[in-house]
Order: structure tokens, then C-alpha cells, then sequence
């Protein structure tokens, strides 16, 4: 073991310059406070990670010879220390040794560059790094200490170490230093000190952890809240428990690891709250304690933690690392909760927290004013960065209650945030004040930005502005607005040479301008930038109504149309670019269509952009209608001849002719089933039903995936999605595939083997797109079929049970005239009114066509047509994202719904659905037949007004029924509405004057007959809840719809049956 000179030597000024506060030598400084845990509780375990423990004499044995290591390499020296280990326990190690050592501990991102690192480690002076055996090559010009925690040193005495701190650093001295505003370029390094860390981990009323409790480490260790995990266990006896990264990311391994491992406490990101709580709301049942910030609370997903079984406590913490990771916090309440007003709480013991306005006068209780804060826990400013350390940190005069200031001074930090306070000195948090905002959740400063440009080739000055569109609903974004440093400089320029030199920052728009505005102040007047950038886009070029159209500038004007609605920043597009292909998705559809249809005064058919995606294309349409002096796009014929011609295919589908049929697909030698459609809310239900059912051996899921991890992780999100819970999940087959692909997309040995195999098929698969063309769910709707049908009957004949819908009818009833609709009435002769219907209606009557066809040629299968599927009758969970979820929260919303005289809807629980299809799944004699799953009593379907009615009296908020149009009218106005993207469809007139959904008047009776036979052998099934029930039970999911609002997923109007 090497022996450690204590030869004194001269201190350079690099050396103390981490020592700006003065020392003292009676105060007990992190490694003092470590070392009381290690001696009082020395068998306890400290942390431990993948069946590797440590106990707390062992981590001290372990962290005493690493920081005499430190001395022997780098003796007397003051600097920081680089870690470049990611979370485990040799990074815990790395902390406690560098504390030991009397340096501050500075925290590296291993997924960054090297030339990154070290321009971080150079502005702090720092030469000296830890790293462990994966990193150990990286920072060759730096002195380098691998740190191995496996390596035997638990005999390695306290009283050996020649470290010239004998009790490390002390409190009033910098321990930390974190790097904030990564997301936007050049990071600014805070400096905190031990005393703040201390006060925070060791808060009586917090008290996060103590003797006994397991915390989980789940931060990334370059983000400060990582230092409550590990010093707030450290520091109070607590056992720290290592997350792999891929179990913080898994809702369903995260909650399986919570139990397992039996946590007490643990942390998340409020974005990771919201991920888990989403998927598995009752993950966090057995913690005592879950913490949570570095955003704003969902109130939803806190919600329904509370509603699915909470923790003992909810922590809401707020601060900026500034402030040593957290000053206010907050126990949440499930009232809170439920009026969607959570707090930031108090500030913690030795913190004070001031609201003041724009003059630093401190507000009234009730007002609004900016955070300052002060005592335990502010940092000591930034390092390398005076002026912005002055600007931030300042002297704060304490005034008394009539306003007039005292003498003596606080120093205290600017946060920018605003804040209001109430009668009991609670925090509530209101927005930004100043130009550090929030972009798709990442915390981004606009000067970090702009110091990055001044750095890009070609630019002379720069300001970055963010800006809120003021129409279409469009998220918040950054503009930046570049001087040139010659005319030949082009945003596209810019935007390429930013992204080589910070592929990991938040890219801005460019905006190239011959000069920045300024104040009479001689600043950049960002005002001014903002309502000129904002008047342009109100100032978009809209043809006049009247008058001749120019073609030269329509693909110009098409193409600003296209850039502005993506996103990107102005570049060259090429004739064959895909709108979609480029990040477009089913709410920027909307928003280009309607867009194009104010600029050039049009009616564009949603149908006709999903059919001319490319730029070229959509100019060829828009150039068409000019030329023919239409005002409207005629459905294209082609897709209707398309749709004819499919509907021959499965003729040649034939029984193998030696092959038995699977008598019963459930008897002992057999029980294996192959689904499709498990990521879907029906398949979801429907597997989950089959897992639990003793007959049912092996269930074989086709899951759309990269491979089979990604699949089997769809899949288990869709059933926590949906509160699915079910045992025997080991009887769970994932194949990664594609039905839209031949032979499913498997290998021909997959295909074999799987195809022998099977005792029967589920296709419950397809895609719902209400929006999209006929040709855009052939694949997955047609071909599938077909592809299905072919694996049937490959290797021996298995049953195939297929789900169609009552929609592949179309609008028969005003059309044909047709009134009632036997479950055995095939859809081929309802092709008339299906011309009327969405692409998806169109597919799903191919498909079955298709289905009957082979039916004809002796196939084994058996039809099944649900209704408008609502949720489960008795936990009244519901699709979100479907059209019925997405209309009932938006006229909760608008305060009206459509009055549509004669529209009756077939609303039926999942629940039915599932347990329906199954029973009938078991008869020999469904083979050969459909039938109509919707609400077993016939006057239980009710009109679209009796359902509002039924809304209304559930319903909080009040409804009143407005004529078709002017409810669509309202609804364009909203696009920040769930069923925006719909407006197209809503809008679009297909028949005379009636649009898609109006065409539905008067529609058809769906028989029951078959259904009636098929179920009584099984009465608990025909028992089916009531309307009244099923809508009570479901209201709190459309609650959740509405009550997300912008922050559920608008663009989900594509996905599994």
C-alpha cells in the first residue's frame, strides 16, 4: 500500500479558489457527517446494486484508500475532480473519497464527447479525473484514477489515511459542482457547498430517509437531484439501491422493481411521474415516500396514484440547483390533487424565500411576485462567470411589514420564476419571468443559446426569442435571429453547422435579418422581434377569393405552408418530399389542410393530402383545382376501382385438403393461441382475459417492434395503460412482426413453426385512421386479412375468429334506405354507402369481404362486429384517444355538442366485447357466421342527443345542444382541443351538404339474433350494464381527457384496434 507524504506545500491561487466562504474549524462537514452513519451503523447496508452490497464500514474502508489515492497522484491540490462514472456504486464511492480529499466533486456525462468534457473541466482549472474501467481511456491528457468498487479494501483502517482534511470538506467549503442549461449549449457550473447539502438532506420536517429505509437512486448523476438520493441516504443511515437505467424507464419493471426490492423512498422527474403513473398509477403502493420536480406537477398523474393507492406521502419539490436542489416542498394532498391546484409548499428549515416585484419591493400575500432565495443551500454563484454571478446572486435588503428596508442584508438568488404566496406562507408556482424558459420540458436559457451562435460560422450577432404562436395551437418555440456576416449565409447554413458543433443542444428556427432592433437602453429590443415574427404569421398570404391565381408561387407559398406547420427551420425542400416522412403526424395534417384551405380559399379534402403526401403531388392537386376553377377536390376514383378490385381477393384461399379443422383450440394437447391486435384497447382487454384463463396455455402476440424486447414493452404498457393486471403473464409469447407483411413479416422458420403451432387465430389488429385514405390502411387492414387467412390454413387449418365493425355497412340506412341489418348480411352490397365513409370504413368492408369470400371456400372462421366500444362497466376505464373519449371531453370543454336528429350510436363496455368473443370463440358452430357485438338489449342503443342527456346528468360541467355547423365552427377554433385533428372529417361534405358524420342519419337496425343464441348458455354475459351505469362509470376517464387538455397526446388519431 503506498505510503503518503504530508510535506506542506505552497498553495497556488488555482488551488483555493473553490474556498470562497471562511473556514471554520468547530462545524461537522459532509465527511464527518458520513463517518457518524459509518460508525453508529457500520453493518448496515449503504448502497448496493445488482446483488453487490457494500455496508457502511466497507464504503468507509473503500472511500478512505481512494482519497488517499487521490493525495498520492495529485498531492495539495484544491481543484475539482472530474467523475466520468456513470450512476452505480463506484460513483458513490468516487464522491465520498473526493469529499474525503477536501476537493468538490463535478459530475460528467459519459455519453458526451471528450472535446465536451474537457472544455467543461477546463473552465474550472481541473485536470484531475475519477473514471471506472469502461472509461478509462477517455481524458487521455488528464491525471486519471480508476475507481473499482469490487477491489478488496474493507480492512483498510480510518486512522491509516494521510488525506490532509481530516474531516474532508467542511461545510462552508464547495463539495459539488453541476452543470445547468445543457440542453441549450454551453452549461454555466454552479458551486454549491456542503452546508446547503447538509441542510437539505438532514431537514426534520422533509426528513427523506432514515435508518431502515431503502432509497432508489434512479437520477442520473449529472443532474443534482441525484445528491438527495445519495447523501440524503448516506447522511441519515439509509440503504441506497441502484436502478438500472432500463427499470427507470419500464413503468411495469419499475413498479416489479419498487415491490421486489421493497423501497421505501424514491425520486422522479415529474416527467417520469407522469410516464409511470399513466401506465401503472398503483406502482408506487408500497413506498412511504415518493418524491417528486424539476417541472410542473401533473395533477392528473397524481390523481391517480391517489386513486389507485398511494404512497404514505407525496413530496412536491421546487428548486433550481442554484438553491442545492430543492428550498420549498410540499406534502400533496389528495384534495389538492383533485382540484388541480398543487402547491410548492414552505421553504426548508434555514431557507428564506422572498416574492418581490420588478423594483425588489416584496408583494402582498395573494400577489404575484419573482422567487428570491436566501440562507442554507444558495449557491456560491457561477464559476468562470462573474457578471452573470452579479446579476444573479445579489445583496437583498430585508424590509419590514411597512415597507421601509432594515440595515442589515441577505444575499440571495434571482430564480426568474414567479410565484404566488397565500395567508399561510404557501408557494404556488406561477410561470418565468425572464428569458430562462421551458421548451418540451427542458429548462433552456436564451443567452446560452445565443453565446452558442456567436460561435457558428457566418453569424455576427444573434438574439434568441421565445415565441408562443398566436393561431393553431402550436407549441411554444425558439426563434433565433441571426445577423450574417455576408448575404450568402443561409439559415439552412446556420442550422448545419449548429448541429455539427452541439448535436445534443435544442435546435431553435433560424431567422436571417440584416440587423436586431434595439432599446433606448442600447439592448436587443426581443419585443419587437416577437410581434414582428408574430405578425408575420398572422400576415400569412391568403389568395384573394376573387381573382386569378398565380402558379408560379403556389409551390413557393406551399411550400412556406409546409416548413411553418412542421416545425423547421426555413430550408429547401425537393418535389418528392414526404410530408410525412419529414415529422408531419395527424394533427399537422389538420393544421396544413386547414391552413391551405384559408390560403387559397379552398375545401381540400383530408383524403386528398393523405393520397399526395409528397410536395410535388400536393402542388399538382392545388395546381388542378386552380386550372378546373374548383373550389373542392372530387374523391379520387382511383381509390374506389382500388377498393372494388380487393374486394375479389381471398377467393383462392382454400382449406389444405388433408387437414383437419382444430375441433377445440382449448383442449388439453392444444391451448395455444396467436393475437394480433394486443397493443390495441379491444386486444388489450382480450389478452388479458386469456391469460387468465386455465385453458389457455401459451398466448403468441404479433406485435409491430423492432425486436422482441421492444414488443413484450408495448404490450406491457398497453395493459398498464389500461389498469390490466393479469396473472400468468409467463404464458406471454411476443413475435415481432408484421401482419400488413407477407408471412406476417417473420422468417420462414418463424412462419413455420408458429403456423403448426397455433391451435387457433385472433385478428383483432388494424388501423383506425379517420382521416387517412383507403390505400393508406390497405396494408394493414386488406393485405393483412389475407396474410392472416394464409397463416390460417398454413402447416393444418387452425379457426380464425376476425373482428370486423358495424361501420364496414357505411351509412346504409340514409343511402340505401336500409333498416335493418342480419348479423349473417354480408357488406358487399352496402358498397354504395361506404363510398360516403372515412378510408378506415372503406378498408374494414374490403376486409370482410375478403374474409366471407374464404368463408365460401370452406375457411374455419367466424365474424365478430363490435359497436362503438366505451370502457370496462366496472373499473370505467376507457381509450382515451378514441373518437367517442375525444367528442365527450371536448364538449365538456365548449360547453355544447352537436344536435344530430336520427344518429343512434351502438355503445357497448369492453368488457361485453371481450368476454363475448371469447365464449362464442369456444362453439364449433360460430364457424361460418358474424356476429354483432353491441349492446345485447335492442333498446339500449340510443340516439346521439340521449346520449348527451345521459353526459349532462353525470357530467360537472353543463352542456347545451348547437346546430351541426356551428359546433364544427367552434371546434376549428380550438386547436388545442383532443378532437382538433378531426375537424377535416367533421367538416367535410361528402353527400349533398351532409359531411361524414351527418351521413349517419337514420342508420340501420344491427340484428342480435345470432349473438342472443351464441350466449345463452352464459347469462352473466347477456347481463350487460345499462347505459346509465356505463356512462357514470366512464365519466372519470373522459374527466381525465378533458382535465389533460394540451397535455394529452393530440397526434394519436393512428393506432391498433
Amino acid at each position: 500500500m503506498p505510503t503518503l507524504t504530508t510535506v506542506p506545500r505552497q498553495r497556488s491561487a488555482e488551488a483555493t479558489r473553490m474556498e470562497d466562504e471562511p473556514e471554520e474549524t468547530n462545524e461537522v462537514g459532509l465527511w464527518r457527517a458520513f463517518e457518524n452513519q459509518a460508525s453508529a451503523h457500520g453493518t448496515v447496508t449503504a448502497v448496493e446494486s445488482d446483488g453487490y452490497a457494500l455496508s457502511y464500514t466497507e464504503l468507509l474502508s473503500k472511500s478512505l484508500y481512494t482519497a488517499d489515492r487521490i493525495y498520492e497522484l495529485d498531492p495539495w491540490n484544491r481543484t475539482p475532480i472530474g467523475i466520468l462514472i456513470p450512476r452505480g456504486v463506484s460513483h458513490i464511492l468516487a464522491q465520498l473519497a473526493i469529499v474525503k480529499a477536501g476537493r468538490a466533486c463535478v459530475p460528467l456525462d459519459t455519453r458526451m464527447a471528450d472535446d465536451y468534457l474537457e472544455s467543461v473541466l477546463a473552465n474550472l482549472h481541473s485536470s484531475f479525473i475519477l473514471t471506472d474501467q469502461e472509461n478509462a481511456h477517455r481524458l487521455v491528457g488528464f491525471t486519471r484514477l480508476t475507481v473499482e468498487h469490487t477491489v478488496n479494501k474493507e480492512n483498510y483502517l480510518p486512522g491509516l489515511c494521510l488525506s490532509p482534511q481530516p474531516n474532508g470538506a467542511r461545510s462552508s467549503r464547495c463539495s459539488h459542482i453541476f452543470h445547468t442549461s445543457g440542453t441549450s449549449g454551453k452549461p454555466k457550473a454552479v458551486k454549491l457547498f456542503a452546508s446547503g447539502l447538509i441542510n437539505l438532506c438532514r431537514d426534520p420536517g422533509a426528513n427523506w430517509s432514515k435508518r431502515g429505509h431503502r432509497v432508489g437512486h434512479a437520477a442520473s448523476v449529472v443532474f443534482d437531484i441525484s445528491l438527495v438520493e445519495i447523501w440524503g441516504s448516506l447522511l441519515n443511515g439509509a440503504t441506497i439501491v441502484v436502478l438500472p437505467m432500463e427499470t427507470v424507464l419500464d413503468p411495469l419493471e419499475l413498479s416489479n422493481f419498487i415491490r421486489h426490492q421493497r423501497l421505501d423512498v424514491l425520486q422522479l422527474t415529474t416527467s417520469l411521474l407522469n410516464v409511470t403513473a399513466h401506465a401503472c398509477p398503483s406502482a408506487f403502493t408500497t413506498l412511504d415516500t415518493l418524491i417528486t420536480g424539476g417541472e410542473a406537477i401533473n395533477c392528473q398523474s397524481i390523481r391517480s396514484i391517489f386513486d389507485s393507492g398511494p404512497p404514505r406521502r407525496i413530496i412536491n419539490g421546487y428548486g433550481p440547483t442554484e438553491c442545492s436542489v430543492y428550498c420549498l416542498w410540499h406534502c400533496v394532498t389528495p384534495r389538492e390533487a383533485q382540484h388541480a391546484c398543487i402547491p410548492v409548499g414552505k421553504p426548508f428549515c434555514n431557507v428564506e424565500a422572498f416574492l418581490v416585484d420588478e423594483s425588489l419591493v416584496p408583494v402582498k400575500a395573494g400577489e404575484v411576485g419573482e422567487l428570491l432565495v436566501a440562507g442554507a443551500g444558495v449557491a456560491g454563484g457561477y464559476i468562470g462567470d462573474e457578471e452573470r454571478t452579479a446579476d444573479r446572486f445579489i445583496s437583498f435588503p430585508r424590509r419590514s411589514s411597512d415597507g421601509f428596508a432594515r440595515m442589515e442584508k441577505t444575499r440571495v438568488y434571482r430564480t426568474g420564476d414567479l410565484m404566488r404566496r397565500d395567508e399561510n406562507g404557501v408557494h404556488y408556482y406561477i410561470g418565468r419571468r425572464d428569458n430562462q424558459v421551458k421548451i418540451a420540458g427542458h429548462r433552456v436559457e436564451l443567452e446560452s443559446i445565443e453565446s452558442i451562435l456567436q460561435e457558428v460560422q457566418g453569424i455576427h450577432a444573434a438574439t434568441v426569442v421565445k415565441i408562443t404562436p398566436p393561431e393553431l395551437g402550436r407549441a411554444p418555440l425558439l426563434v433565433a435571429f441571426c445577423v450574417p456576416t455576408c448575404p450568402d449565409i443561409t439559415p439552412v447554413a446556420i442550422a448545419k453547422d449548429y448541429v455539427r458543433r452541439y448535436p445534443h443542444s435544442l435546435m431553435p428556427r433560424f431567422e436571417v435579418t440584416d440587423r436586431l432592433p434595439l432599446r433606448t437602453t442600447g439592448k436587443v429590443d426581443r419585443a419587437q422581434l416577437e410581434r414582428q415574427y408574430t405578425r408575420a404569421i398572422e400576415d400569412t398570404p391568403a389568395r384573394p377569393k376573387p381573382g386569378p391565381w398565380q402558379e408560379s408561387s403556389l409551390e413557393a407559398e406551399l411550400r412556406y405552408l409546409w416548413l411553418d406547420v412542421l416545425g423547421l427551420p426555413n430550408k429547401d425542400l425537393e418535389p418528392t418530399d414526404d410530408f410525412m416522412t419529414m415529422g408531419g403526424n395527424s394533427l399537422m395534417v389538420a393544421t396544413l389542410i386547414a391552413r391551405i384551405n384559408h390560403a387559397f380559399g379552398i375545401s381540400l379534402r383530408a383524403s386528398a393530402l393523405y393520397e399526395n403526401m409528397t410536395l410535388e403531388g400536393l402542388t399538382h392537386i392545388l395546381t388542378r383545382i386552380h386550372r378546373d376553377g374548383q373550389a373542392t377536390v372530387p374523391v379520387h376514383t382511383n381509390e374506389e376501382q382500388l377498393w372494388l378490385q380487393d374486394s375479389q381477393l381471398g377467393r383462392r384461399l382454400h382449406r389444405l385438403p388433408e387437414s383437419p379443422v382444430v375441433d377445440d383450440w382449448e383442449a388439453a394437447s392444444e391451448g395455444r393461441v396467436f393475437l394480433t391486435g394486443a397493443t390495441g384497447f379491444v386486444g388489450a382487454f382480450f389478452l388479458a382475459q386469456l391469460l387468465q384463463t386455465p385453458t389457455v396455455r401459451k398466448v403468441c402476440c404479433l406485435v409491430r417492434a423492432h425486436d422482441k424486447a421492444h414488443g413484450r414493452a408495448r404490450v406491457q404498457q398497453t395493459l398498464l395503460r389500461y389498469q390490466l393486471h393479469p396473472s400468468h403473464i409467463d404464458k406471454l409469447i411476443i413475435l415481432a412482426g408484421s401482419f400488413g407483411k407477407p408471412h406476417l413479416g417473420l422468417s420462414i422458420e418463424q412462419y413455420d413453426y408458429y403456423a403448426d403451432w397455433a391451435s387457433v387465430v385472433f385478428h383483432l389488429g388494424a388501423k383506425v385512421n379517420y382521416l387517412a385514405t383507403y390505400s393508406a390502411h390497405r396494408d394493414d387492414n386488406v393485405l393483412a386479412t389475407v396474410h392472416i387467412l394464409q397463416f390460417a390454413t398454413h402447416k393444418r387449418t387452425k379457426p380464425t375468429h376476425y373482428t370486423s365493425t358495424i361501420a364496414a355497412y357505411g351509412p346504409t340506412g340514409l343511402v340505401l334506405g336500409t333498416k335493418f341489418l342480419p348479423e349473417d348480411e354480408r357488406p358487399a352490397p352496402h358498397i354504395p354507402a361506404v363510398h360516403y365513409d372515412t378510408g378506415y370504413a372503406q378498408s374494414q368492408l374490403v376486409a370482410e369481404t375478403i374474409v366471407w369470400n374464404a368463408i365460401d371456400n370452406g375457411l374455419p372462421i367466424a365474424i365478430y362486429r363490435p359497436g362503438f366500444v366505451l370502457g370496462h362497466s366496472k373499473t370505467g376505464v376507457c381509450n382515451p384517444d378514441d373518437f367517442i373519449s375525444r367528442l365527450f371531453a371536448s364538449c365538456m370543454a365548449m360547453g355544447s355538442y352537436p344536435r344530430l336528429p336520427n344518429q343512434r350510436k351502438e355503445f357497448v363496455p369492453v368488457d361485453f366485447v371481450v368476454n363475448a368473443l371469447l365464449h362464442i370463440s369456444r362453439s364449433r358452430e360460430s364457424l361460418g357466421h358474424a356476429f354483432n357485438l353491441v349492446h345485447p338489449h335492442k333498446g339500449s342503443a340510443i340516439d346521439i342527443c340521449t346520449g348527451f342527456d345521459l353526459l349532462n346528468r353525470v357530467s360537472p360541467y353543463s352542456m347545451r345542444g348547437t346546430a351541426y355547423p356551428e359546433w364544427v365552427q367552434s371546434l376549428s377554433m380550438r386547436p388545442e382541443d383532443p378532437l382538433y385533428p378531426l375537424v377535416p372529417m367533421l367538416r367535410e361534405k361528402v353527400l349533398d351538404d351532409r359531411t361524414r358524420w351527418e351521413v349517419y342519419e337514420d342508420m340501420a337496425e344491427y340484428g342480435r339474433s345470432s349473438l342472443h343464441s351464441a350466449l345463452s348458455a352464459a347469462p352473466d354475459i347477456l347481463d350487460c350494464s345499462s347505459m346509465d351505469q356505463l356512462f357514470e362509470r366512464c365519466l372519470k376517464s373522459w374527466l381525465g381527457v378533458l382535465d389533460a387538455g394540451r397535455g394529452i397526446d393530440l397526434r394519436i388519431i393512428e393506432g391498433d384496434m
